[in-house]
């Protein structure tokens, strides 16, 4: 495993922290965009941080998703892209300051297009976008990245292909699935190509996370370790979402999330945590009832 994460290589599981966009709703943020509130409510975001680290969480993932000139130029905040990074980063630190053992994720998301030529996006535009962001990240202190929630494995690759060059970090990249008969993305591709594609490039460590349940996860885990060795990184949702009274809800309790993720290690997985829907109390019982 990477030097990075040297510490963890006789331990059997890691615990990341749960979600953040679906949190902050939770708790009454209605900003335009969950990143915004790295600026319009740090404290909030903050607060957030610690109790998933009190919880047991030991690697936590910037409040940065969407932080990407696409994705913020349809909301008109495409100017304080940096400002939102930079300050996604400065939150995670001062956490550091008090929990020194955590590492520290720039999470990236995609960037909300298509790409041609079933949209508009074109290769050499998002190899730009991403280059923009990776370089913004070069000059904080976190620890590493994580591509998160890509439903598209040709987006995924040139965004990790176009970080690798550009940027130093060690880079951890997540699929979505969606459940069926056999797991695929939205564009189709199935697990074996985004493994065949991981193991081709020596990358150590792959991820899924969200579109799934935990129950689903478990599933799409199964999959994934009978096909490689790889390092699992995975984040299921608490459930599959619904909508009651107009609002969205995760119907998955805590213990059936736990139970489901305690079978997602005994499968091989390293790195677990939550998605959306799962708060810190998701987390407090994965960290006390896990073995």
């Amino acid at each position: 495993m990477e030097k990075i994460f040297e510490r963890f290589k006789d331990r059997k599981f890691v615990i990341l922290d749960g979600a953040m966009g679906t949190y902050l709703e939770k708790i009454g943020f209605k900003g335009i965009t969950p990143e915004i509130a790295n600026i319009e409510r740090k404290e909030i975001v903050k607060k957030i941080y610690l109790e998933y680290c009190e919880s047991g969480s030991e690697i936590i993932l910037t409040n940065t998703f969407g932080a990407n000139r696409i994705s913020l130029n349809k909301k008109k905040l495409g100017e304080k892209i940096e400002e939102i990074i930079y300050k996604g980063v400065d939150t995670c630190l001062e956490i550091k300051d008090k929990f020194k053992d955590i590492l520290i994720a720039g999470d990236i998301g995609p960037t909300g297009e298509l790409l041609e030529p079933y949209g508009n996006l074109e290769i050499k535009e998002a190899k730009k976008i991403f280059y923009e962001v990776g370089k913004i990240f070069e000059k904080t202190k976190i620890d590493f990245l994580v591509l998160e929630t890509f439903q598209d494995l040709e987006e995924l690759k040139i965004a990790y292909e176009t970080l690798k060059e550009n940027t130093s970090f060690l880079i951890i990249p997540c699929l979505t699935f969606s459940y069926g008969k056999e797991f695929r993305t939205l564009m189709g591709q199935k697990v074996d190509d985004f493994v065949k594609w991981a193991e081709n490039n020596k990358i150590l460590i792959i991820g899924s996370n969200c579109g799934l349940n935990s129950k689903e996860m478990l599933e799409l885990v199964k999959i994934m370790k009978d096909l490689t060795g790889l390092n699992l990184w995975i984040k299921p949702n608490a459930g599959t979402p619904k909508i009651l009274n107009g609002k969205i809800t995760y119907p998955e309790n805590i213990e059936e999330f736990g139970n489901n993720c305690q079978q997602i290690i005994e499968r091989g997985t390293k790195f677990i945590g939550g998605c959306c829907g799962t708060t810190p109390l998701y987390i407090k019982y994965l960290k006390e009832n896990l073995r």
